[in-house]
Formats: structure tokens, C-alpha cells, sequence
């Protein structure tokens, strides 16, 4: 694999969570299944800014929504793959072309959504995880981490300081 198509990935990141949830911070995403995930397999979505978090969740919250807040996330030493690196998802053979699809609408017809392909490549290359545009939002920048804080990788992921308040939906 050629290193310059991999990337170490250190900073701040952002993860949106009721505050019921806030000890359980640095676990994987409860739903068994998601854009990058199916049962069975780890994935911690996070994002780059307090507004991509929103972006991120929109679609599923309402006025029942319990309160949440957005929790910032020290990533260490992640090694990750940049999708919208088209020189270095073709060098990693990291088949981009459905990234963005609606991949509820897929699994609601009792399709495997090919977003769990893309990243299973990525899992198949010992990576950590992925960097992507937001499908809502193309200027945001989302995080997914497969690895982090386990034996076999040094990508680590520590609260990083008080949660952001958000304002309940109305």
C-alpha cells in the first residue's frame, strides 16, 4: 500500500449524542447498521465541526428528540484514507462512486447498500478509518473510525473537553 495515499490523522472532531448517552461517548454506534457499518462492526461517526454534527443528524430528529450535545473528540495517530482523494481512492482500489447514495432507501428494499462495500475496503486495507464530504452538505467533512483505542492500532479517541449545547428542535 503506498503510504502516501494513507494519512495520520490528528485533531479535533465532533460527535452529537443525548447527554444520556455522554459516559458511553467513545463507543460505537448503537444502530445495527448505518452508512459504514452492518451488524457486528464498529464505526464511530464523527465530524469536523460542531455544524457538520448537525448536518449529520438532521434527518433524524424531531421534537421528541432527547436533549443532546456535541462532544469534542481528541483523534491520535488514526490512519485513514481521504475519499475525496480521488488520486488516492484509485491508488487504494477504493470504488467511490456510490459514497453519497441514500443508503436507507436501498436497505428498506432489502438491499445491501454499496456504501458497506466502499467501507469494507477500507477495513480490508488495515486502515482506521475514512474522511468524506457530508452527502447533505458537501462543504462539511465527516470522520468514520473502524479501529480506535484496541489492540492493533494506535488511533486512539479521548473526550477533548465539555460538551456544546444544542438547542432542542421545535
Amino acid at each position: 500500500m503506498a503510504d502516501r495515499h494513507v494519512l495520520t490523522l490528528n485533531g479535533i472532531y465532533y460527535r452529537i449524542k443525548t447527554l444520556a448517552e455522554a459516559a458511553d461517548i467513545l463507543a460505537p454506534a448503537h444502530a445495527p447498521e448505518g452508512r459504514s457499518h452492518r451488524e457486528e462492526q464498529r464505526a464511530l461517526y464523527l465530524s469536523a465541526s460542531p455544524e457538520g454534527c448537525i448536518v449529520a443528524t438532521a434527518r433524524y430528529t424531531d421534537e421528541d428528540t432527547p436533549e443532546r450535545g456535541i462532544f469534542p473528540l481528541h483523534v491520535r495517530d488514526a490512519r485513514i484514507v481521504d475519499l475525496r482523494d480521488e488520486a488516492s481512492t484509485k491508488a487504494l482500489g477504493i470504488d467511490t462512486t456510490h459514497r453519497a447514495i441514500e443508503w436507507q432507501r436501498l436497505r428498506a428494499k432489502g438491499l445491501p447498500s454499496p456504501t458497506w462495500a466502499l467501507a469494507d475496503r477500507v477495513r480490508a486495507l488495515a486502515l482506521d478509518g475514512m474522511l468524506y464530504a457530508s452527502r447533505t452538505d458537501p462543504r462539511k467533512t465527516h470522520l468514520t473510525l473502524f479501529r480506535w483505542n484496541e489492540t492493533g492500532t494506535q488511533a486512539t479517541v479521548a473526550r477533548a473537553g465539555p460538551h456544546i449545547a444544542i438547542a432542542k428542535v421545535s
